[in-house]
């Protein structure tokens, strides 16, 4: 039960991490049904010479960026299994659990080049970042603007919240349609190359080809032109 402490801790502390009473998809509290089902399934595990941990209930991952859950599910059938799920630490710290913006300056949009660890490739993407703890998501998203572009903000439209991965990520994203009053240079320090401005059909052509595959970038476009933004 190396893991449940925090786990019990964080379920108290944060009630929404269990949802609702009615909510198909249950979580066990009950530590002795978790103790069982934890049991067998080890034993399971350790048949196919398979990693026992993957069999832990609680915080599996505790980072300081992330904070990964396995928790116990019981589905709509009766039967029950772990289920993980992630979130950004800020997001359970009262903070934005990230921030997107849709830079915009005389009818042209900011992309910029980066490299990401994850793809181990460069992206067309717009800006974004991490939450910060107690930092709300507009100052955050100013902050991330003059981190990475360099830029100067005129005025920030919310374009609401953005579920990147609702089998996985547990916390929303904010997006913004961000009004520019200048940028300067892309930040090579975190792996920005370059930046571009486009028109908004140079825009959607990059997303029809394949050129721009980032999601919270055509999220955040996407918001901006059904809502006609841009």
């Amino acid at each position: 039960m190396k893991y449940m402490k925090r786990y019990f801790k964080l379920l108290k502390e944060i009630p929404r991490l269990l949802g609702a009473n009615g909510d198909p998809l249950k979580i066990v509290q009950d530590e002795n049904v978790i103790q069982r089902w934890q049991d067998a399934q080890r034993s399971k595990l350790s048949n196919k010479l398979y990693n026992l941990e993957w069999a832990d209930i609680g915080v599996i991952l505790d980072d300081p960026y992330v904070l990964v859950l396995r928790d116990l599910v019981e589905f709509p059938s009766g039967s029950c299994g772990g289920y993980i799920r992630l979130f950004n630490r800020a997001y359970l710290e009262k903070g934005a659990a990230g921030v997107v913006m849709l830079p915009e300056q005389d009818g042209k949009l900011l992309i910029m080049k980066i490299f990401r660890h994850a793809t181990r490739n460069w992206h067309w993407e717009i800006p974004r970042g991490f939450g910060e703890p107690g930092i709300n998501a507009q100052e955050q998203a100013r902050e991330e603007l003059k981190d990475e572009v360099g830029g100067e903000v005129a005025e920030i439209i919310n374009l609401g919240l953005y579920f990147s991965n609702t089998g996985l990520e547990g916390n929303p994203i904010h997006l913004f349609l961000v009004k520019m009053i200048s940028v300067g240079m892309p930040n090579w320090k975190v792996g920005i190359d370059k930046l571009l401005w486009v028109s908004v059909s140079e825009f959607e052509q990059m997303i029809a080809s394949g050129e721009i595959t980032d999601g919270f970038t055509i999220a955040a476009y996407a918001r901006a032109k059904l809502k006609s933004l841009i």
